[in-house]
């Protein structure tokens, strides 16, 4: 079609009319294109999801300005896409094309992402509710395992108790890499470094394979070489994630002979040496043309699924994101006399400035005070576990079966600490968590004890109010730990050292509060000059959410500058991103939405702001 520049139709040809035959009368030369875009609206020409007046104008001015396409969808079904240019003399060709076939494709596309979407979101459900049920159990079987490892028994009875306790753990690291399915999909990896004993760890993995060796006929070898270090910087658990499944798939794969693992340090430099741990297998080893995809995920040897050996299939890949999540480097080769080598190697580095291990000298250093602690749980064999393992640990334990006995003993009692089971029937862990925010907290600090422990649970439980989380079964160290670190704040409750507070990563953080960029200003410039940064910041936080209550949005163009670059500084990535649209919106006041949105981001900074304020000031205060 052609239209002439006062927008009057000069010329079309026949196929244009019969591409739309309920207006093909109007067609003919000196029609304006408005009136015919309307007579085509009156006629039901096309099907429309809005208000015609806007789909109109739409039109009028994608024709005015001739950028890009626009899409028509008929009321026979079939979609047009359109494409405008205006003409040297000011006039404006028309061009049409059927996009009908392309159109029913991107459907089929959408809908297959949304039945993916909903199978993604279906298997991740069953994983947390099988976790959640399998964990309870679980969590009785460790706790009482634990408790018995603390008792004086003859040395048969001990060694047993030992091993119940190191399959108990087994148990449940194998529920977590149940979830790490699901979680390494998401890209949520969840990695805490610590510095880790060298020989005990690598000799509690000998011990293991021993065991899982001679269950299957096989023979175990253990070469641990005489140079290794002391300790390493590395996520223990992880790193024991990984080696186990290397030893899983040496052990499923060798049906006579023996396995090895060695463990040296290589590379002639400390800066540049590596802690190589390798598993070697006696197997029919791997062809060369499938090593390639080894870490595919799904990826599975022929043969192996023919004669009923389920080959490689996530194993490889979620050991493979492990390894790199915690900078080590995974890989798999032909083992020297037949067979299969498959080995980790974990940087050794001194620099890296690592947390104590758990457990250990950081426990004994924030050795927790005597807690009144209140439990609350629907099952009452797990109230029992949880009560002998804080006594264990000399806590004051009071027990509540369910969410209403929780809140009558919050309203007879004043409680340091609770710890709330997340799943309960009649009232939920966040349920009981929302009713003390309602009453502004009684100065008591919530701890989620919980199977459910996806990112998307662990933001939740931060969102309510919940200082952390133990995850179910209970660890007697990690619940040692967790409690250790509480510590009294300004208004006299406890809440979790900032550090400690979401083991996720900052991507899948609440509010992500990153302490990194401060703590290195810590090192370069002092204790004292990082704490009038906070406190500036924390001033010039308080005075933007004043001006946004008031409605005094005369100063609000700089303060939301200098709020944007502040959050930038400290990672509070949501705000940053707000005050960044203000900033380009210019003199555009918010809209009253806008304004509380501001608001609740501000609010929660500044009380992240202040507990890190309150950290520094705890960690320069002079002993007694």
């Amino acid at each position: 079609m052609l239209y002439d520049q006062e927008d009057r139709l000069v010329i079309c040809n026949e196929q244009y009319r019969r591409l739309y035959p309920g207006v093909a009368d109007m067609m003919r030369p000196g029609t304006y294109f408005p009136e015919l875009v309307r007579e085509s609206l009156a006629r039901g020409v096309f099907q429309i999801e809005e208000r015609q007046q806007v789909w109109e104008e739409r039109r009028l001015s994608f024709h005015r300005t001739g950028i890009g396409f626009f899409e028509q969808h008929l009321a026979d079904g079939r979609w047009i896409q359109v494409s405008e240019r205006r003409t040297a003399s000011g006039g404006t060709t028309s061009i049409r094309a059927d996009i009908t076939v392309l159109k029913e494709r991107e459907r089929e596309l959408r809908a297959a992402r949304a039945a993916a979407e909903a199978e993604t979101a279906s298997r991740t459900a069953f994983i947390a509710k099988v976790g959640h049920e399998l964990r309870n159990p679980l969590n009785v079987v460790f706790g009482i395992a634990q408790l018995l490892a603390g008792q004086a028994l003859p040395k048969p009875h001990a060694a047993m108790i030992g091993s119940l306790v190191g399959a108990a753990r087994v148990m449940r690291d194998v529920l977590d890499d149940i979830l790490d399915i699901a979680t390494v999909e998401a890209g949520a990896v969840t990695i805490r470094r610590e510095t880790t004993a060298c020989r005990p760890f690598l000799q509690e993995m000998v011990e293991i394979a021993r065991t899982t060796v001679a269950q299957s006929g096989l023979t175990l070898r253990a070469r641990i070489a005489g140079n290794l270090p002391d300790d390493f910087v590395t996520d223990p658990r992880r790193l024991r994630q990984i080696l186990l499944n290397l030893l899983s798939n040496a052990v499923k794969y060798t049906e006579r002979g023996s396995i090895a693992i060695s463990a040296s340090v290589r590379a002639t430099s400390q800066a540049d040496a590596v802690l190589r741990i390798a598993v070697t297998d006696s197997g029919s080893g791997i062809p060369a043309e499938i090593r390639d995809r080894l870490f595919a995920p799904y990826a599975r040897q022929r043969e192996h699924v023919a004669s009923g050996i389920e080959g490689f299939g996530l194993g490889l890949s979620i050991s493979a994101e492990l390894a790199r999540a915690i900078g080590a480097r995974l890989g798999v080769e032909p083992g020297p006399r037949g067979g299969t080598r498959a080995w980790v190697e974990v940087p050794l580095r001194h620099d890296q400035g690592a947390p104590h291990p758990r457990g250990t000298d950081r426990m004994t250093a924030a050795k927790a005070p005597v807690l009144d602690v209140l439990v609350v749980d629907d099952e009452p064999t797990n109230l029992l576990v949880a009560e002998a393992l804080l006594r264990r640990l000399g806590h004051r334990v009071t027990t509540a079966l369910g969410g209403a006995a929780c809140l009558r003993a919050l309203s007879e009692k004043r409680f340091d600490v609770a710890l709330l089971d997340i799943a309960m029937g009649e009232m939920s862990g966040l349920d009981v968590a929302r009713w003390i925010a309602a009453r502004d907290g009684t100065g008591i600090a919530l701890v989620a004890m919980t199977g459910n422990v996806m990112p998307a649970d662990v933001k939740s439980y931060l969102a309510a109010g919940f200082a952390g989380f133990v995850e179910k079964p209970v660890d007697l160290k990690e619940l040692s730990e967790v409690l250790a670190t509480l510590m009294v704040d300004r208004g006299g409750g406890r809440i979790l050292r900032p550090e400690e507070r979401v083991r996720f990563p900052r991507a899948e953080a609440v509010s992500a509060f990153d302490r990194t960029s401060l703590d290195r200003m810590v090192a370069d410039i002092g204790h004292a000059s990082v704490a009038a940064i906070v406190a500036a910041g924390i001033a010039t936080f308080r005075q933007t959410a004043d001006a946004l209550a008031s409605g005094a949005d005369g100063d609000l163009a700089g303060l939301f500058h200098k709020v944007r670059a502040i959050a930038g500084l400290f990672g509070l990535d949501d705000l940053a991103a707000g005050t960044a649209q203000r900033d380009e919106a210019g003199s555009l006041p918010p809209t009253p939405r806008q304004r509380k949105a501001l608001r609740g981001s501000l609010s929660r900074a500044i009380a992240q702001m202040e507990r890190y304020a309150l950290d520094l000031e705890v960690t320069t205060r002079p002993p007694g």
